[in-house]
């Protein structure tokens, strides 16, 4: 019996308990044309009954099943490993795709050979524009980061005014995020897999930045819009904050990105950099917390704890 034809595209979307989420992204992949589409769906040791729902709903979806967890990197890396389509395109469970589909992104990679990754315009489900692909980080970024302060100047009046909102990036960028990432079969065989070290984030940057130094492009791509949840599998894990992120994580992996792209004396200079961010954030928390309405100051002492084991955690990074 021959082999079926190699798929257009395939579309790897890893999961973990985001059973509802899942299916509702299997839904917007169904509302596309589905010619020349593979999709496998890799479910990292659920407990939701995911596996079987998909198999319910979705019969032509592939499903890897992995009885043991082994995190997204590693789920993604499987899918990825088992995709036949000459552009892959990897999604998080907590998307949907919306507007013209994946017609954009054909466009992207059929009108340029050395395009590696291409990256989505990501919305929230407001409609209000995600932080998607950007520049490398660097230490003012870093100390932004750590202390929270960009998140506090949003509440001063005028803020706006000086630093608008814009829309996502567009265009070329150094990495876009691996919430929706597409990633051309060429691309993926000179580079390699991402790296599994990384415990949850930071795993986005690294290969778009390995893809460069190999001659190839990163780019927003227009048109391809995804509306993501955000933070669905993080919100899950003990120490995420209300905002849907880990500060233990992203500083560690941070941290791991900085020793592993720009070498040990500057990952010294990002923890130092992180660190007194952090001590800032937490310092800033302390005081700010007899202010905080009564029925929010537990989830306000919750966050506080988990930036406080995020600084430990980098203690002696």
């Amino acid at each position: 019996m021959s082999e079926p034809a190699e798929p257009r595209f395939s579309v790897v979307i890893p999961t973990r308990d985001t059973r509802e989420l899942t299916m509702s992204c299997l839904a917007s992949l169904r509302a596309c044309s589905r010619d020349g589409l593979e999709v496998i769906v890799v479910d990292d040791a659920s407990s939701d009954g995911t596996e079987a729902a998909v198999a319910a709903s979705f019969p032509d979806t592939r499903v890897i099943r992995l009885e043991t967890q082994a995190g997204f990197t590693a789920a993604a890396n499987r899918g990825l490993a088992a995709a036949r389509g000459r552009v892959m395109l990897l999604l998080n469970s907590d998307t949907e795709l919306a507007g013209s589909c994946l017609s954009p992104l054909a466009a992207a990679f059929e009108g340029d050979p050395t395009l590696g990754a291409a990256g989505a315009e990501l919305y929230f489900p407001d409609g209000t524009p995600q932080w998607s692909a950007g520049r490398a980080p660097t230490l003012a970024w870093l100390f932004a980061l750590a202390s929270g302060l960009p998140r506090l100047l949003r509440r001063v009046p005028g803020y706006r005014w000086v630093r608008p909102l814009h829309g996502p990036a567009r265009g070329r960028v150094e990495w876009v995020g691996g919430a929706a990432m597409a990633i051309s079969r060429e691309a993926w065989t000179s580079v390699g897999p991402f790296d599994e070290s990384y415990r949850f984030y930071c795993q986005d940057l690294d290969f778009c930045l390995r893809l460069q130094e190999r001659g190839w492009r990163v780019e927003v791509v227009p048109g391809f819009r995804i509306l993501h949840h955000q933070g669905a599998s993080v919100a899950q894990i003990s120490g995420s904050t209300q905002h849907r992120f880990h500060p233990e994580f992203l500083w560690v992996d941070l941290l791991r990105w900085a020793g592993k792209g720009r070498g040990p004396t500057w990952q010294r200079r990002a923890a130092r950099v992180v660190r007194l961010g952090t001590r800032l954030r937490i310092a800033a928390r302390r005081m700010a917390l007899p202010f905080v309405r009564a029925g929010e100051r537990e989830a306000w002492r919750r966050d506080t704890r988990a930036f406080e084991v995020a600084l430990a955690a980098i203690g002696h990074t």
